[in-house]
């Protein structure tokens, strides 16, 4: 297979439709008419992963040569090399971007005590160990909180009209601090635990704050309860989740009455939280009626008394039947308990469900947990290898977690070539996992507006990945979350279409030009950035392009596009390598203004022509 040549500073003109080169022309691409190099990177077919030893992009000369097959590598502890490539991977899937100083840290350790550390949980501290009042001179808040105060244990009791835009700013700060966690916290699976139970079993944050009052607080203890059981006990978190006055509300069992049960949460209970409906469904259209008579009963008595909310069971509003499940349940009656008695069949049912279901539910969340960290593609091989003896951990572990994500990210399989670069990121991913990467400050200093400008960076990463790419943290499209992580065939090529793509260049470009907000530029730093690594390297130009390489790209790209890049960038068109060596040591010897102006234009021009890349946007 040979490679289309085009030029990578030509590479977003044709995702934007403007021109693409084929068999060394130019040619008019018109509107409507498809592109190749973008029908190509937003595939929309579900194929076979491949091997290949590396990334295919413009000029490298030669054919590529891949080998597709089976992949049949399974849970055997991994082994093997153990670089810079291996832990990057790791970093990637487990939090966001890759630091050079989290590479380094697990780098010293063995793969396993690697991914120990990264499950060393803990509760937030950086930046904060809550979401914090940053609108305070915006609006004051309703509730007494001070500038720079927690609102999170205080609930608004709606005495004046400004209560409900008070409401809504708290939201602003939970969505935005939880930015904060992604882009600052310390190296751990925590933030990408959350996520993955958020995207699973969620919420809508706007739509709460439709329904009833103090959906922030509520939104705030939804989150912390999944943080909180990030690696914890999956049994244990749905039936939390069950009560809790978010999903209470979100999914209308708050509404249920004895005579006219609310299906909606028993509903999405069976078909997305624990059984799921393909490739069968063990559930009936009378299980889940019979599921919601159960659950009928429990509910919030007030949103607008002080915090925490008591939500609880309420006898008169527990239908008083017999509940009769079908033989995907063993045919089993859960018989009437009448008055306060009633809210003893919350257990009893999901001792049942998890009973007679427990080989479905466990094969379920580990695809789910397969998709999220490793590929959609599960065929029979990963199937046999992979999910069949998570499961059967997952339920002798007593459907304990951790033992299932430290088992599946020391894996042979986790580690496996085919699995490597095979996953587009998520806008969240992209957006905190570039900042993370490349460095870029997004603190501003210290003083009396420091807390109101932080959000307001925060706030606008938030703003920036929901209105342009459809992702917003607490945002999910509907119970179903993104189709990213469920919607066969195409899974995580939905996060790119011809708007999205461009936002994200735009997003890189203004990364690297530069741009205010919170009263702070938002910019990389090329010159620290390379300065992380010794100077012997960077004085090289070939060593530094060998050692940026690994922090932007999943498989190593082919030498002669590197050299290529070097002499377009580093080299500024000639062709030795003192034109860098010298350029920089001149930087070192004085780093006068004009001096570091050419070794920044230079890494500057190196940098965006990796970040332009196609295979940036993978991980």
């Amino acid at each position: 297979m040979e490679h289309e040549k085009l030029k990578r500073k030509d590479f977003f003109k044709t995702l934007a439709g403007f021109t693409k080169k084929a068999a060394g022309a130019t040619v008019d691409v018109l509107p409507g008419e498809p592109d190749p190099l973008f029908e190509k990177y937003a595939r929309k077919t579900l194929g076979n992963r491949q091997y290949s030893e590396r990334i295919e992009v413009p000029n490298a000369d030669g054919p590529v040569y891949a080998r597709v097959g089976n992949i049949t590598s399974g849970l055997t502890p991994y082994t093997g090399a153990w670089t810079e490539w291996e832990v990057a991977h790791l970093l990637r899937r487990t939090g966001f971007g890759v630091k050079k100083t989290d590479l380094d840290a697990l780098l010293a350790l063995t793969p396993a005590a690697a991914a120990d550390a990264l499950l060393n949980i803990s509760a937030p501290t950086i930046p904060s160990t809550t979401p914090l009042n940053y609108y305070q001179n915006t609006l004051p808040d309703s509730g007494g909180i001070a500038l720079g105060a927690s609102w999170t244990s205080n609930n608004l009791t709606y005495v004046n009209a400004n209560d409900d835009t008070n409401n809504y700013y708290r939201q602003l700060s939970l969505t935005s601090w939880s930015w904060g966690l992604c882009i600052n916290d310390t190296t751990t699976i925590r933030e990408k635990m959350t996520q993955f139970w958020y995207h699973f079993i969620p919420i809508n944050f706007d739509d709460l704050r439709g329904l009833q009052n103090n959906s922030a607080t509520m939104c705030n203890d939804y989150m912390s309860l999944l943080r909180a059981n990030a690696l914890g006990n999956f049994k244990t978190l749905i039936k939390a989740i069950a009560k809790m006055p978010a999903m209470l509300v979100y999914l209308g069992n708050q509404y249920s009455t004895a005579s006219v049960p609310n299906e909606n949460f028993a509903r999405e209970l069976m078909e997305l939280f624990t059984l799921g409906k393909v490739p069968t469904q063990n559930y009936t259209e009378p299980d889940i009626i019979a599921a919601s008579k159960v659950l009928s009963g429990w509910r919030t008595p007030s949103f607008v008394t002080a915090y925490p909310f008591a939500p609880a069971f309420n006898a008169s509003y527990h239908n008083q039947t017999n509940k009769v499940f079908s033989a995907f349940f063993g045919n089993t009656t859960i018989t009437n308990q009448a008055g306060v008695n009633g809210a003893n069949e919350f257990d009893i049912f999901f001792d049942l469900l998890f009973t007679q279901q427990q080989t479905t539910i466990a094969k379920y969340i580990c695809r789910r947990l397969y998709r999220f960290f490793v590929y959609y593609d599960i065929d029979a091989n990963i199937e046999a290898n992979v999910i069949v003896p998570l499961s059967a951990l997952l339920v002798s572990n007593n459907w304990n977690i951790t033992p299932v994500v430290s088992t599946l990210l020391k894996s042979e399989h986790f580690f496996d070539v085919a699995n490597k670069g095979v996953m587009i990121k998520s806008p969240v991913d992209f957006i905190a996992g570039t900042l993370r990467t490349l460095n870029i400050n997004t603190t501003p200093v210290a003083g009396a507006t420091q807390v109101v400008n932080q959000y307001t960076i925060w706030n606008y990463f938030q703003n920036y990945a929901l209105n342009n790419m459809d992702q917003g943290l607490g945002l999910v499209p509907n119970v179903s979350g993104w189709k990213a992580y469920y919607q066969n065939p195409t899974y995580y090529q939905n996060w790119i279409n011809s708007n999205s793509i461009q936002k994200r260049a735009a997003l890189l470009t203004s990364f690297v030009n530069g741009f205010t907000t919170g009263t702070l530029s938002i910019k990389i730093d090329p010159i620290a950035f390379v300065q992380q690594f010794p100077n012997a390297t960077i004085q090289d130009p070939d060593l530094l392009i060998n050692a940026v390489v690994p922090y932007l790209f999943t498989i190593d790209l082919p030498p002669t596009y590197k050299n290529d890049t070097k002499v377009a960038t580093l080299l500024a068109g000639q062709v030795t390598n003192s034109y860098w060596t010298t350029a920089w040591n001149n930087y070192i010897a004085s780093p006068t203004t004009a001096n570091a102006n050419i070794v920044k234009t230079r890494l500057n021009s190196l940098l965006t022509t990796f970040l332009q890349l196609a295979e940036f946007q993978l991980m």
